[in-house]
Order: structure tokens, then C-alpha cells, then sequence
């Protein structure tokens, strides 16, 4: 992976382990941990962190078309 043209998408708290491991194999993308800066913690000594995917952007949109689709479908067992 060409690391100038590597992009982040923030992965929504709560979606599941399996979707994001099945994307990140299926377009050859990582799964990262990126530290978040938010106001007032530029003293604080560790930052939070957040699960993001790693890749080019092409295939960063087609992860999230596809995260988005298994997540739907799990929502339908729910109606």
C-alpha cells in the first residue's frame, strides 16, 4: 500500500468485529488504532484512541458500502 495515498474511516462504536475484519480482508485494508484530539487535550498526557480503517480511498468507500449493508442486514432480523 503506497502510504501517500492512505486514507482513515472511523469505524461507528459498536460495529461489529466480524463485519470489520471480513472488510478489511475483502479490500485490503487495516485495522488501526488512531489517537483523536479533542479541545483541551493538548495537556493531557495520553489521548484517546479510536478504531479506524486504513487504505486507499477507493477501497475505503467500498468497505463502507459493504459495512453498511451487513449492518442492515442485521438490523432486519430485529423487525
Amino acid at each position: 500500500m503506497n502510504e501517500s495515498k492512505k486514507c482513515y474511516m472511523p469505524i461507528p462504536a459498536g460495529t461489529p468485529y466480524s463485519i470489520l475484519s471480513e472488510a478489511a480482508v475483502m479490500f485490503d485494508l487495516e485495522l488501526v488504532e488512531k489517537e483523536v484530539e479533542i479541545p483541551g487535550s493538548a495537556e493531557a498526557e495520553i489521548l484517546p484512541k479510536i478504531w479506524v480503517l486504513a487504505g486507499e480511498r477507493e477501497n475505503l468507500i467500498k468497505a463502507k458500502e459493504y459495512i453498511i449493508r451487513k449492518l442492515n442486514k442485521k438490523l432486519e432480523r430485529f423487525k
